[in-house]
């Protein structure tokens, strides 16, 4: 049963890290201005900053996935804060689209043409597996047989 658990925890890790590596290239893509042809469909801006964070954030997920394969049980502390990281950006996007939603209920002549979509991000959507992963392995995900080695001083 533990093997079981572990190869999820493996295929999470592996498929949030492939997801945000990739969007976040297309972010950053769309911001040196390659079309890419998709964007507009998943809601892609142009943004290199925000591109970089996402590859940030698959980078972690794939070294614990990386870890993880190789029987290091520390893979699992990456995996955590993957899930934290993409939980923190979400958060942001999400409050970041409100704020300018209010702002535009509060001035609405700055906002004329606005839609609130126009600050839906990748960020968004792809918080949402993580967030179920946090859901589904809040109690299974253990750091109990994690080793630290301390070098002598």
């Amino acid at each position: 049963m533990e093997q079981t658990n572990q190869n999820k925890e493996l295929l999470f890790a592996l498929l949030a890290g492939v997801l945000y590596s990739v969007f976040g290239i297309l972010h950053i893509a769309e911001g040196l201005s390659i079309n890419t042809g998709i964007a507009e469909v998943l809601f892609i801006s142009g943004d290199i900053l925000g591109g970089a964070c996402l590859v940030i954030i698959g980078t972690v997920f794939l070294y614990g996935s990386r870890e993880m394969t190789k029987g290091v049980n520390a893979g699992v502390s990456f995996v955590y804060v993957g899930i934290l990281l993409s939980l923190v950006f979400m958060a942001v996007y999400i409050l970041t689209m409100g704020g300018n939603l209010l702002d535009s209920f509060i001035v609405p002549d700055d906002y004329e043409g606005w839609s609130a979509m126009e600050n839906f991000r990748p960020g968004i959507y792809l918080g949402i597996l993580p967030f179920m992963g946090i859901l589904y392995w809040k109690n299974r995900f253990s750091l109990n047989e994690i080793l630290v080695v301390r070098e002598a001083a």
